[in-house]
């Protein structure tokens, strides 16, 4: 190192300079470390001078410290040659000082930029994070009063014509809302739930229409601890109720159907009616918030699917 200015090594001993190199490093950083980690920390938050000035006093005692405890040791050990100790301390400490604040300076500088680098990556996700949350919680909004104004409409063809029937199906429509309140704060639940929810509401719509509404439900159990988004299954059907059976004078058929394969969870809610594509979504309605909740929830990972009439949901298993 900068012992060779001062003449102090053999001429020719490589190896004698290395080791006098290796001690300079060893005792000034071991103690630039070590300063700096008790002194550093009792200085933040006392204001930028005093913080600044803890810094810079901390490291050229360290720089001090360290360079007379090496230059002591590779004097005694006769590495280090010459005829007056403290002249070459005073020059080796100019050197070690220069060196040490040159190479602080290096890391302040990238330890800021890199501080600032994650702390906007950061603010940017937290950013993320609240509009996808917004986002879903608009959604949502919009399926419950929807889910609700449906249901309600069903129930309401019983009240004069058959009591008892209106206060049984009453029963079903607080388990749907309580259902949907609670699923309000958690943005999956299990296929298992889901499936009871939607048996709920296809009995409140059998008894709206009656034998024109068939349906069968061919779900697995060992799929049922999966999880979906809330209500997902059951905007499928009833979609399926609004286009199909209800227009119809025959009515028509549903069938829900779940399988696992390589990963991935798929739902299929098929009718008897002449199928829907993708194109003939209507904005802002059920398939389509539906569909903005999957890509919310599950970016490319979840997707809903048309085949003639079959409208397929794939979430991760």
């Amino acid at each position: 190192m900068n012992v060779w200015l001062t003449g102090g090594f053999p001429r020719n001993d490589a190896l004698a300079g290395l080791l006098a190199s290796l001690v300079y490093t060893v005792c000034i950083g071991s103690l630039v470390s070590a300063v700096s980690s008790r002194t550093w920390p009792w200085a933040e938050g006392r204001g930028a001078v005093v913080v600044w000035s803890v810094r810079l006093g901390s490291v050229l005692v360290a720089v001090a410290l360290g360079t007379l405890i090496a230059l002591a040791l590779l004097w005694n050990l006769e590495i280090v040659r010459g005829r007056n100790f403290w002249r070459s301390y005073q020059f080796n400490l100019q050197f070690a000082a220069f060196i040490t604040f040159s190479f602080g300076l290096a890391v302040m500088i990238y330890e800021y930029w890199r501080v600032r680098y994650e702390r906007s990556e950061l603010e940017r996700e937290r950013a993320l994070k609240l509009a996808t949350e917004a986002r879903l919680a608009s959604l949502e909004s919009r399926i419950h009063p929807h889910f609700l104004f449906n249901t309600l409409n069903s129930i309401s063809s019983l009240i004069h014509s058959d009591p008892m029937a209106a206060d049984a199906q009453l029963q079903r429509l607080c388990t749907l809302l309580r259902f949907s309140l609670d699923s309000s704060d958690t943005p999956l639940v299990s296929l298992g739930q889901e499936m009871r929810i939607v048996r709920d509401y296809l009995d409140i719509e059998k008894t709206r229409f009656g034998d024109r509404l068939r349906f069968e439900l061919d779900v697995p159990e060992a799929v049922l601890s999966c999880s979906v988004p809330p209500l997902a299954v059951q905007t499928l059907v009833e979609n399926s109720v609004k286009h199909v059976v209800a227009p119809s004078r025959t009515g028509g058929a549903i069938t829900v159907c779940a399988a696992v394969s390589g990963g991935v969870l798929t739902v299929s809610v098929s009718d008897s009616g002449p199928g829907v594509g993708a194109g003939s979504i209507v904005p802002g309605h059920g398939l389509d918030n539906l569909r903005s909740r999957l890509e919310v929830l599950f970016a490319d990972r979840g997707r809903l699917a048309f085949d003639s009439s079959t409208v397929r949901m794939e979430v991760p298993a």
